[in-house]
């Protein structure tokens, strides 16, 4: 299948690293015109800029003048928004903390930067997105339906994420936007940083993988999360809406 995006403008949040950057990169070989925000940028994601039609918008898209200040550049710089992918995220400070350690200011900062960020740009993006008859894909994770109680605070605001955007399926299908949410597993991102077995060879990384209960044994990529989100946010996907699409080598097992 060759997904063409020419004539769209996607707007990707938390889009200098991991899986951000690929959908970044994913979206613009599609054909987008692609705008990007983090607060710092990166050194891959400057080399897109120059590269394809990708410009940085430096804001933190958590807060409510960061979301707004980054769909008004976007707009104004393109003219337009077709695609907006929310994948700003941020597990537990206190990762593997029992939840009575978790006091009230991790939970809010859980919520802040997991759902409101969704939320914030989202409403900001919504007047575009209804004239363009527009696209959303949440990044969302496997842990909003399959606990974790080491990451107790953040699959919890996932999950808000997750019923979020089939609520908002439902509410603006009228209008042509869709919304779906793709849910990933591990993935080889900074998340796993120093966490991979050293050295990490093939098999290694497999062994690790298979004791996790991944049954393909492996860590997703960045790329294969990217070109999910990319279909999904396409006309190729245009009469699906409302989805969960779990991306993670066979981990959760249940039927949901």
């Amino acid at each position: 299948m060759n997904i063409s995006l020419e004539g769209k403008v996607a707007l990707v949040t938390g889009g200098a690293r991991g899986i951000g950057l690929a959908t970044v990169r994913a979206l613009a070989e599609s054909g987008a015109r692609v705008a990007a925000t983090s607060r710092d940028g990166s050194d891959a994601l400057h080399e897109l800029s120059s590269a394809w039609p990708v410009v940085h918008i430096p804001v933190n898209a958590v807060s409510e003048a960061g979301a707004g200040q980054a769909v008004a550049e976007t707009v104004a710089k393109f003219g337009r928004l077709d695609i907006l992918v929310n994948n700003i995220g941020a597990i537990d400070a206190k990762a593997g903390a029992d939840f009575t350690a978790l006091a009230d200011d991790e939970w809010g900062r859980m919520l802040e930067v997991n759902l409101m960020s969704v939320v914030r740009v989202t409403r900001a993006a919504l007047p575009h997105l209804c004239k363009s008859r527009g696209s959303v894909v949440n990044v969302s994770t496997m842990n909003a339906i399959m606990p974790n109680p080491n990451l107790i605070a953040y699959s919890a605001a996932k999950a808000a994420v997750t019923n979020l955007t089939k609520n908002l399926a439902l509410t603006y299908a009228s209008q042509g936007v869709r919304f779906n949410t793709v849910a990933p597993g591990p993935t080889r991102t900074d998340m796993w940083a120093g966490r991979l077995p050293e050295p990490a060879t093939e098999e290694a990384v497999r062994k690790f993988a298979l004791e996790r209960g991944i049954a393909l044994g492996r860590f997703a990529e960045p790329h294969e999360v990217a070109n999910l989100i990319v279909f999904l946010a396409s006309d190729s996907a245009a009469i699906i809406t409302g989805t969960d699409s779990i991306i993670d080598g066979g981990l959760v097992k249940t039927i949901h």
